[in-house]
């Protein structure tokens, strides 16, 4: 009895975190679902409380289907594969793929753009005392870090719409 108590315990919590944790930081996810500013944030700004509950709530589950015979087999295997999806894929995305392209992005003057850019095209521009760049506004639904080694004039600028 507690062993099933103990699993879904864990398997709500694991589960619950990681889908908010793939929703609001998965970049893939908001490509489908909107994803409210304030959520990004929260997450953002306490990223490794949720992921310390999160796959505590794992182990949690983990600890009892295998020690106390808590859950269904297929039940398990199902929370295991979400949660490895939920966690690895932010994870992976956001502190090797993302952080890599904050410090190789490539800026194009405004002539070399032309040609990537419709002319049509919404672009939100970001000035900071005289340095100007501008940004595609259908690159920044998605959040993403817009920046250099040398910065915006010396300040560092993170962009998320």
């Amino acid at each position: 009895m507690f062993g099933n108590i103990f699993f879904l315990i864990g398997l709500v919590v694991s589960v619950g975190i990681g889908f908010i944790y793939f929703r609001d930081l998965g970049d893939l996810s908001q490509m489908v679902l909107k994803v409210k500013r304030q959520n990004m944030h929260r997450f953002i700004r306490h990223e490794y409380k949720f992921l310390t509950v999160g796959i505590g709530g794992f182990a949690l589950m983990i600890l009892a289907h295998f020690a106390l015979d808590g859950g269904n087999g297929w039940l398990f295997w199902v929370a295991a594969l979400l949660n490895v999806a939920f966690y690895g894929f932010p994870l992976l995305w956001l502190k090797v793929a993302l952080r890599n392209q904050a410090h190789s992005a490539k800026y194009y003057s405004t002539e070399e753009a032309r040609d990537f850019i419709n002319p049509s095209a919404d672009v939100i521009v970001v000035e900071n005392h005289g340095v100007a760049r501008a940004h595609p506004d259908n690159q920044l639904l998605r959040p993403h870090l817009a920046g250099s080694n040398e910065s915006l004039n010396g300040e560092d600028v993170t962009m998320t719409y």
